[in-house]
């Protein structure tokens, strides 16, 4: 990893909750909250589950790994998080602003960090030794983009066009 390929990541991360407010800007509750397929999450359940695994998963690993030596880190149980809190039931525009302010945060703390520390690890409690630059590839192309397409589909389904 160079600092080109740090800051292009760095870019990708800040990119998402200015995505996340144009698309959500216009949506009312009732679209927020409809589910595509009975037991599917919502674009509001998709919101409180990208806030709340940025607070729980990704940003405090990454502090774990940059506070000690090849920390352990627990599996988040996201289908737990989002029963025990009620995520049909919370509100939409709250959760797109803690969002902001978390992932601000995780930026902050990543830029921060030399180009060297992207290769501190942690060891995942199911998927075993990562990096720091190997979470923040993860986050973005398996948890932001999927879920950013996923709303985006379902708006494509609920909008009557």
């Amino acid at each position: 990893m160079d600092q080109r390929e740090k800051d292009r990541l760095l870019n990708n991360l800040r990119s998402l909750p200015n995505e996340l407010a144009d698309l959500l800007g216009d949506l009312d509750d009732e679209t927020m909250r409809w589910r595509p397929i009975p037991n599917k999450w919502s674009i509001q359940e998709i919101m409180c589950h990208l806030r709340d695994m940025e607070r729980l998963a990704y940003l405090a690993r990454y502090r774990k790994i940059l506070a000690e030596e090849n920390p352990y880190l627990e599996n988040v149980d996201q289908n737990r998080l989002a029963y025990d809190n009620d995520y049909l039931n919370q509100d939409t525009s709250a959760a797109l602003e803690e969002f902001k302010n978390l992932r601000t945060e995780t930026v902050r703390a990543l830029a921060a960090i030399s180009v060297e520390d992207w290769s501190r690890a942690g060891v995942h409690e199911t998927d075993g030794r990562l990096t720091i630059e190997q979470l923040v590839n993860r986050q973005i192309n398996g948890n932001d983009l999927n879920h950013l397409n996923q709303m985006k589909d379902i708006v494509r389904l609920k909008m009557p066009w």
